[in-house]
């Protein structure tokens, strides 16, 4: 998978949520790009499924049986208020969850579950590094690769290091790091420097390995906005990385233009706003309700009509880039009632169309064969 004596097809690899904006962007790119990306994707319980196996289907359903990496999303469980009240989790899910993520015997439970999904790539679990000599051991006889992602934010410098040290004594040559600084700004880019020189010495010791930057800086708010541009950022942090780190090998990592860390919301509708990504920012525009506690359907079909046929009307809008999200926004404009009329299916709208720029970053959108493979 990530042996660099074989060519590494995938252009891309986005940290994804099991999330309904999420799996429907990435479902209605068409085929050919779909298979140039492979997210990782932390698993946790698909809506409010009982079991795990749902929010299995809907991975596969969304990347159409193509490969993907998985993960555990521990936070899953560490902010279920349920079980923080009760001490009882409200679904079998949770429990299915805790137990992927308990360490005993090298996370075998973990192990095996990766077994039985042939198209899936194991992310290592750090969480009790006493056991990820053994881990890494179980993973590496699966043999479908192995990917480590390093939470930046958190892990402590002794258990980075100590894991670092695992993984060159085990001579794996099929391997995937991922260095995670999940949300970041202007600051975190002027300090890429200090990135590169951490990734430098892995490449040293690590020379086999594939490398991936991974954050985001979609903002938190909007308030007091109603249109502009945004930089994005991680593709910035990105293309230094690669200037800086000429001997490393390097695919793109971000969040799909999400957040790394999601807000819980509040009790109100949000205003309708509608983004459209570019290589470098994201353009927004965003309408305000006349009465904010006293929202109607109209009203909001209406406002993201207004924002649509404003953002058509731009110079920066791509007429002929035949994308799911870009017939979102022109049935919008039309006040079709399967365009835009809320905000998951805005994100939706904004996922797809980002995850196909970073995709083509190099490429020249115009020039692009756009035609076919979603489906209506």
């Amino acid at each position: 998978m990530f042996n660099k004596k074989e060519k590494f097809k995938f252009l891309y690899t986005p940290i994804l949520s099991l999330s309904p904006a999420e799996m429907g962007a990435i479902e209605e790119l068409a085929d050919k790009d779909r298979e140039l990306i492979l997210p990782l994707i932390p698993l946790k319980g698909w809506m409010a499924s009982k079991y795990l196996d749902k929010g299995i289907d809907r991975i596969n359903k969304a990347l159409k049986n193509k490969n993907w990496i998985a993960d555990i999303d521990s936070n899953y469980l560490l902010h279920n208020k349920e079980f923080n009240l009760t001490g009882v989790y409200p679904r079998p899910v949770f429990d299915q969850i805790k137990l992927l993520l308990n360490p005993d015997n090298g996370y075998e439970n973990w192990a095996n579950f990766i077994k039985k999904m042939p198209m899936v790539t194991p992310t290592l679990q750090i969480g009790d590094v006493k056991q990820v000599k053994q881990q890494i051991e179980r993973l590496k006889e699966i043999g479908r690769g192995l990917v480590v992602r390093f939470p930046m934010n958190d892990v402590r410098a002794l258990d980075f290091n100590a894991i670092t040290k695992m993984l060159i004594e085990s001579e794996l040559n099929d391997l995937l790091i991922i260095y995670d600084y999940e949300d970041v700004n202007r600051k975190n880019l002027l300090e890429s420097d200090k990135y590169a020189n951490l990734l430098n010495k892995m490449n040293n010791a690590l020379p086999d390995a594939i490398y991936s930057v991974s954050c985001s800086s979609f903002p938190f708010s909007f308030s007091g906005s109603y249109r502009g541009e945004i930089p994005i950022y991680e593709r910035q942090i990105y293309n230094k990385m690669v200037d800086n780190c000429p001997d490393a090998t390097l695919v793109y990592s971000d969040r799909g233009s999400a957040r790394a860390n999601r807000i819980s919301g509040g009790g109100g509708t949000p205003p309708p706003r509608i983004d459209y990504p570019l290589k470098n920012d994201w353009r927004f525009i965003r309408k305000e309700f006349e009465d904010a506690k006293n929202t109607t359907r109209e009203e909001r079909i209406d406002l993201y009509q207004k924002a649509a046929q404003e953002m058509m009307s731009n110079d920066y809008w791509l007429p002929d880039l035949h994308l799911w999200g870009i017939q979102m926004i022109e049935r919008t404009k039309l006040g079709d009632e399967y365009g835009i009329t809320s905000a998951n299916r805005a994100t939706a709208v904004r996922i797809n169309l980002h995850l196909y720029q970073q995709l083509h970053y190099d490429s020249i959108l115009d020039e692009l064969d756009t035609e076919e493979d979603w489906v209506d």
